[in-house]
């Protein structure tokens, strides 16, 4: 008889975990880049040899984006296989779907895509919390089919913020939506809600000023001190840096969504106040919480799925707003807008 040791058979009858690496987003600054950091980036993609004319035309990271196949034919790249090849390796520094994801299904957006950098922060015990917390919170002993909790609602809240600013993003380059960007609105969008606490907003609206009178409670700076402890309790920073984002910076500007917007984006002296994104990036600011008009992906989820879940009708669909959304400047500040017809 041989006892040595046989390998284990696999068990067929189990579910494949998805196994993603976690590999290093050196390009999520590429706008940043100058002519050499360009063409260094084209010999990691093994297209050194074209190197010289992005060099003779003088194409830094900024012009990347505006590159059409006509462009390249124009500065001498002539097999078409070669320009096509390198549009697509020039795409993938903006689009955040080139990393493998998690599908979900959503019974109000259907099948989403979660990043893989997403499903790390899901899987905390602190995000794992908001699935015992009831979404509306007393409104469950009144409609029985209201049992949602907060958790369902923020993966729908981080999908639609990703769809917002990648619809912003194909429609209009000039803005230089980043993959760190659209990256920090997710987690922004996943996390706005860390910090509600039992039957949501029952307990800052009742339970607080009933059991500890004249403490001032607000469950987005729960969800501020929830979101940093979040990070460290789970070691996340280096998964972060890993995926592209740049600490603190990326920190300050996640927990400035989840804050919301200051009451004046602006100083007494005129100075920007927000510290994660520069005043030409004033847009980011209202997509999770929008308080200059209230449209905002928080809303767009909770309208659909409350309604959905309290068997009464929705009249406002995000996706006719998805399709008009731009980014106009309105008295000197980049704003999201849409046509005045899309009420």
């Amino acid at each position: 008889m041989d006892h040595r040791k046989r390998p284990r058979e696999e068990d067929l009858s189990a579910t494949p975990e998805k196994r993603v690496s976690a590999v290093p987003q050196q390009d999520s600054d590429f706008m940043l880049w100058d002519v050499e950091e360009t063409c260094e980036y084209l010999r990691r993609q093994g297209l050194g040899e074209w190197t010289g004319s992005f060099r003779g035309h003088r194409i830094t990271g900024v012009g990347l984006r505006y590159l059409t196949e006509t462009h390249l034919q124009e500065m001498g790249i002539g097999p078409l296989g070669d320009r096509l090849v390198i549009l697509h390796s020039i795409r993938k520094l903006w689009q955040i779907a080139v990393e493998p994801s998690k599908v979900f299904n959503d019974p109000i957006h259907g099948h989403i895509e979660i990043h893989p950098l997403l499903i790390k922060i899901i899987d905390t015990p602190q995000f794992q919390r908001l699935r015992n917390l009831k979404q509306l919170g007393g409104a469950y002993y009144v409609f029985p089919g209201a049992s949602h909790n907060r958790f369902e609602h923020s993966l729908g809240v981080g999908h639609l913020a990703g769809r917002l600013l990648q619809a912003l993003n194909e429609r209009q380059p000039e803005l230089l939506i980043s993959r760190r960007d659209i990256l920090c609105v997710q987690i922004a969008g996943l996390c706005h809600d860390l910090g509600h606490g039992p039957f949501s907003h029952l307990f800052d609206g009742m339970f607080i000023p009933k059991a500890r009178p004249g403490f001032k409670w607000k469950h987005e700076t729960a969800s501020l001190a929830m979101f940093d402890y979040l990070v460290k309790d789970n070691a996340l920073e280096p998964v972060m840096k890993e995926h592209g984002l740049v600490l603190p910076d990326d920190l300050i500007f996640i927990k400035e969504q989840i804050a919301g917007p200051l009451d004046s984006i602006h100083s007494p002296d005129g100075g920007w106040q927000y510290e994660g994104r520069p005043e030409e990036k004033s847009f980011l600011y209202e997509i999770v919480a929008n308080k200059r008009n209230g449209i905002d992906v928080d809303k767009w989820d909770y309208f659909a799925r409350d309604c959905h879940q309290l068997g009464i009708q929705n009249n406002f669909d995000y996706r006719r707003f998805l399709k008009f959304a731009r980014v106009c400047k309105v008295d000197g500040n980049k704003h999201i807008c849409t046509r005045d017809k899309v009420q």
